[in-house]
């Protein structure tokens, strides 16, 4: 490219741009045709980011930093103000840590602290100053729903949030005297990104995207809306004005429910897992590259409102993940048995006959649900598999209607796995529901289901040693 295409090409700069919001946010800026200076501490997942936005036709340019360093942090801004004119900051870096204000090592509660919360103001100070010395620009940082209302297990990162939110309004205050130096705060609640499997814990379990749970894309398009139209601050999510109206009004009530309800709905089942500071430290780029695949790939399908799609443009609801002790070919080998398939499906009742073929596309279960003498009998059809990998089903249960499951395994090592499950109604009478009310009743179903799952993929691990 020569310089004057260079100065032609807006730039922006993106933190965090190796997965998640940053690389979804990345990936729509190099499609504008914006020149992306892609920053975070890995080459080689950095490396994965700019390919990725070279598939969309757009360019990038890789600037390993730590957002922790501030000399590394200036040497990427002056990679970008080399490109072109820099008109766009969007900082997405974060890291997290579960467990106990005492059981958090202080240097890693620190860490998360000056990950999130300093270095979003060191990304300012570049960002600003540059700015208010020249023709302006657009700011847009990440916040959180945790920036406004609290979870206990969680208390390195609400601080660092609330710490973010507090700056940012100060910021926005400070430079109304130059309305073309424009700061937006985006509030996203629970969203499907790698943070939670790349996080430290100190809880021994791991965490998962609370439900309502929204993709990365659907957050960075809220940036793309703030960058054109600048906002003080945007929520992302259908519950988070509820929950900051209950943390605000009710407090009392709130901290009651609050412990149970992220035991329940943001930690993973099961316990045991040893305390570590994931990638707070220290990146982990391998780990980063495979729960991040989907977006590095250029296979994300999610739609605008951040839900996965089926081929035939249904939503498929909110994700689900445990952590099995056992390798991806054990837990494949369950869900290849179609004979154990009410062994671990909540509901059905009992198998009446297996395609001999299953579970090749086009093959089904014939199954009953439901209690005894009150049976619904029907079939579980696939409509896609990748064995070892993928299985999606469409489970009929007539006159309550069919819904569409997709079950997905990323190997976590030599001996463990990730099971991730979806599933939405895609006809009957419960479609007509909300869908917040049908997944407020499928995701307690299939949290068991996955424990079932788990528990019988184990048990073949533990025969086989």
């Amino acid at each position: 490219m020569t310089e004057a295409q260079h100065t032609a090409r807006p730039v922006a700069l993106v933190t965090g741009a190796s997965s998640g919001i940053g690389l979804a946010t990345a990936l729509r800026l190099a499609a504008r045709g914006t020149t992306v200076v892609l920053v975070g501490r890995s080459e080689e997942t950095l490396a994965q980011a700019r390919r990725a936005c070279e598939l969309v036709g757009g360019t990038a340019v890789v600037a390993v930093a730590d957002v922790r360093d501030t000399d590394a942090l200036h040497a990427a801004f002056e990679t970008a103000a080399s490109l072109g004119r820099l008109e766009t900051v969007v900082h997405c870096a974060g890291v997290l840590a579960y467990g106990r204000f005492e059981d958090v090592p202080p240097e890693v509660f620190e860490a998360v602290l000056d990950t999130t919360l300093v270095g979003a103001t060191r990304v300012c100070r570049e960002a600003v100053r540059r700015f208010r010395a020249a023709e302006g620009g657009s700011v847009v940082l990440v916040g959180s729903l945790l920036g406004k209302a609290t979870a206990p297990g969680m208390i390195s990162y609400t601080t660092a949030k609330w710490g973010m939110h507090g700056f940012v309004r100060t910021l926005q205050q400070e430079n109304r005297d130059r309305p073309d130096v424009r700061i937006s705060l985006i509030s996203p609640g629970g969203v499907d990104t790698p943070i939670y499997q790349l996080a430290g814990t100190y809880l021994g379990r791991h965490g998962q995207a609370p439900p309502p749970v929204a993709g990365a894309d659907r957050v960075a398009e809220a940036i793309l809306k703030a960058l054109d139209r600048p906002r003080r601050d945007l929520d992302v999510g259908v519950a988070n004005k509820v929950i900051v109206l209950g943390f605000r009004t009710m407090p009392g009530l709130y901290d009651l429910l609050v412990g149970p309800l992220l035991s329940r709905l943001a930690l993973q089942p099961g316990s045991g897992v040893p305390a570590g500071s994931g990638n707070v430290l220290q990146p982990r780029p391998a780990d980063e590259i495979r729960a991040g695949r989907s977006l590095l790939l250029g296979t994300d399908d999610r739609n605008s409102e951040g839900d996965v799609m089926s081929s035939n443009g249904t939503s498929e609801g909110w994700r689900l993940h445990r952590t099995v002790a056992a390798p991806t070919d054990r837990v494949w080998e369950v869900l290849a048995d179609g004979w154990s398939y009410a062994t671990w499906v909540v509901g059905t009742a009992r198998i009446r006959a297996v395609d001999q073929a299953w579970p090749a596309p086009g093959s089904r279960i014939h199954h009953s649900a439901g209690v005894w003498p009150v049976l619904l009998s029907d079939t579980t059809v696939v409509e896609a598999c990748e064995p070892g990998r993928r299985l999606v089903l469409t489970a009929r249960g007539w006159p309550a209607g069919e819904a569409r499951v997709r079950l997905t395994l990323e190997p976590d090592g030599e001996h463990a796995c990730t099971v991730t499950i979806q599933e939405d109604v895609v006809s009957g009478p419960s479609r007509v529901l909300p869908k917040v009310l049908r997944q407020s009743g499928i995701a307690p179903r299939n949290t068991e289901t996955l424990r079932r799952l788990a528990l019988l993929a184990e048990r073949r691990a533990d025969a086989d040693e």
